[in-house]
């Protein structure tokens, strides 16, 4: 994200006309004051003038939606500000909301390159309505954690000009919005006429009113392609599919046509019955396309991100509205053998930062059944990946609810009987709980591991998570930073503590302050960083001697208690870093029974030993839960320095 430009190239950019910057705004609760190792540089030096003029550039394009200095910002008057104050000064800019925005995009895994086209906002900015919504409470000093809420409000981007196909003969010359009315008008007649039929001052018989429901139900298929043919692909999911627009109406004829003219002789129909369903199906389409066409184009074209609105979701008989749009809908297809798990998987990835690269595993205290269970690889990512997918288990095609219908349709057209594929997820008798769905961080510890049932307890369970906001932080930090750029745990886990401890009275106020305290970092001002390398360190974190920085921190949450210290168990220190006998390369502090250190190969071999087997005796750290993250970062560390090793022999 971090666009590194030389002093040369912006020099040009930086002499630009004064005018005043806009008003500063102060959060609640204030940020530390900048590291002690950094020292913000003066204005009056000319080294310090071009870097902090630099870092100005930099932070302006990244809080203000992409767009640099420009003519209107006085570069003087920024050049005698504080930085913190600068930063908050970019971000009381109306065009932080495109940032923050683009931001979120980039934490659910669908970022696009930019959020507008020519000015407007393409419609992938409006697909993710927890996204928008977080954006929206950020800038209005709102709920931000809304990112978390996997049901929320539905923001309909304004509707297409352009058809992704070109028209039919009979629709020729007519413009997109035209064919839209003219197509909804269709099919508005249609109910229409069918109510106004049997509500007639004569009324059909009931085996004529029969015959006509006949008709339409089993034109179905053309109906709905009679609408189809005036929105394109995404407005079909959204508004046909996911929204009903016109499947409730039709399941509401349905309904009745069963009951009067399927279920009992058709001369017996009752035929105000079947008006009065006539009459509710009508009524249910014509809000829909009421509401709809609030969104043409020539009405509706916000301007930034506070003026997207939220589409009435009462014409839909919904209180809300699942977040997984097109995008995700499409990338996160759900088949007949994969059972969600895709799904589940995507939930771990962008709200836990789990990317399921299994190290072993935890012996679960009862026997595992099933393909998955008895498979030991299979176990160590299925024993947190099925439980989270349970959570969508109502969930078929696009994310359609078929909760209450007798069968389950996937993305690949098979169908499969909802309650024997839901039993999938049934806990075992004695479990003390109906369902085996939730997120799982332990298959032996019970008591670390939080249950659920419906999507809204996935969300409650996301918002209460530690690692979800220890995610947040990490992804906030990539974004502002750069993805590749090492990270201490230490550090992280400090960002989040005060992000927690913040957010916990208001959480836009927490957001904001954490991107200051990244803006103002030691790795933010690095204008070639090595990637390898940590800028910056928890409060009294030990530096010299220490392991290298991206595994340190997590040997000494997890490792230090029992190997620290000349008198570590097994003769290991894993809180030093040394010199190897060799005097090639660094290794842990390591005796032998006979007190002489032991090689760096051998010392690496038994760690990744000891954090791969899946025997409590043997598997470390001892009867202690070590997050899944932090053992496939630390594995993953020891298999790279093995592999140098081995590398370095070859020579």
């Amino acid at each position: 994200m971090t666009c590194v430009l030389t002093f040369a190239a912006i020099a040009g950019l930086l002499m630009a006309a004064p005018a005043t910057p806009g008003a500063l705004e102060r959060p609640g609760a204030q940020p530390p004051p900048q590291p002690a190792t950094w020292t913000q540089p003066q204005v009056g030096g000319r080294d310090g003038v071009w870097k902090k003029r630099w870092w100005i550039e930099k932070t302006a394009r990244l809080l203000r939606g992409g767009d640099g200095l420009g003519p209107n910002d006085d570069v003087e008057a920024l050049l005698q500000l504080p930085e913190e104050e600068i930063a908050r000064r970019f971000m009381s800019d109306i065009r932080f909301g495109d940032t923050i925005l683009d931001f979120n995009m980039y934490y659910l895994g669908f970022k696009v390159d930019d959020l507008r086209d020519g000015g407007v906002y393409r419609r992938n900015a409006f697909d993710f309505s927890n996204a928008v919504g977080a954006a929206q409470a950020l800038l209005t000093g709102g709920d931000y954690l809304k990112l978390f809420d996997l049901e929320g409000p539905f923001y309909l981007p304004p509707l297409p000009r352009v058809p992704d196909d070109p028209p039919a003969a009979e629709d020729a010359g007519l413009s997109l919005p035209d064919l839209r009315r003219k197509a909804m008008d269709e099919v508005e007649d249609i109910f229409l006429g069918l109510f106004e039929l049997g509500s007639a001052d004569v009324p059909p018989g009931p085996q004529a009113y029969c015959a006509e429901f006949d008709k339409i139900l089993k034109d179905t298929p053309a109906v709905h392609a009679r609408i189809n043919r005036a929105f394109n692909d995404e407005d079909v999911f959204i508004l046909m599919m996911r929204g009903h627009v016109l499947i409730k109406p039709l399941e509401l004829l349905g309904r009745a046509h069963q009951a009067e003219c399927l279920a009992k002789p058709r001369a017996r129909a009752d035929v105000k019955r079947l008006t009065a369903a006539a009459e509710a199906a009508f009524n249910r389409y014509y809000a829909a396309y009421t509401e709809i066409l609030k969104f043409e184009p020539d009405r509706y074209n916000p301007r930034s991100v506070l003026e997207f609105k939220p589409f009435n979701l009462s014409v839909f008989n919904m209180k809300s509205w699942l977040t997984f749009g097109f995008e995700q809908s499409s990338a996160l297809k759900n088949s007949s053998t994969n059972y969600n798990r895709r799904r589940g998987a995507y939930v771990l990835k962008h709200f836990f930062c789990d990317d399921l690269t299994p190290v072993g595993f935890e012996d679960p205290q009862e026997h595992v059944g099933g393909a998955h269970g008895s498979d030991t690889p299979c176990f160590a990512c299925h024993f947190k990946l099925d439980p989270m997918a349970g959570f969508f288990r109502s969930r078929g095609a696009y994310f359609y609810d078929y909760d209450g219908d007798a069968a389950v349709v996937f993305d690949d057209g098979v169908s499969i009987d909802r309650r024997k594929y839901e039993a999938h997820w049934r806990a075992t008798k004695g479990a003390g709980r109906e369902w085996n769905i939730g997120y799982v961080r332990s298959p032996r510890f019970e008591k670390y591991n939080s249950y659920g049932v419906t999507i809204a307890d996935l969300s409650k369970i996301i918002r209460n998570a530690p690692e979800a906001k220890r995610c947040l932080m990490k992804r906030l930090f990539e974004y502002l930073v750069a993805e590749e750029q090492t990270i201490d745990g230490g550090y992280l886990d400090e960002l989040t503590r005060r992000f927690e401890q913040e957010a916990a009275q208001n959480s836009s106020t927490a957001m904001r302050n954490a991107i200051v305290r990244i803006v103002l970092s030691n790795t933010y001002h690095q204008i070639d960083a090595d990637p390898r390398q940590c800028y910056d360190h928890a409060a009294g974190a030990q530096i010299e001697n220490a392991p290298p920085c991206r595994v340190a921190f997590i040997l000494r949450k997890n490792c230090a208690g029992c190997h620290a210290g000349p008198d570590g168990n097994a003769g290991l220190d894993l809180t030093s870093w040394i010199p190897a006998p060799d005097g090639k390369r660094r290794t842990f502090p390591h005796r032998g029974r006979d007190r002489q250190q032991i090689a760096p190969h051998e010392t690496l071999s038994r760690i990744a030993e000891r954090l791969s087997s899946t025997n409590p005796e043997v598997r470390m750290p001892r009867l202690m839960v070590m997050p899944s993250q932090e053992r496939q970062e630390l594995f993953l560390w020891v298999q790279e320095e093995l592999a140098q090793i081995a590398k370095g022999e070859r020579r």
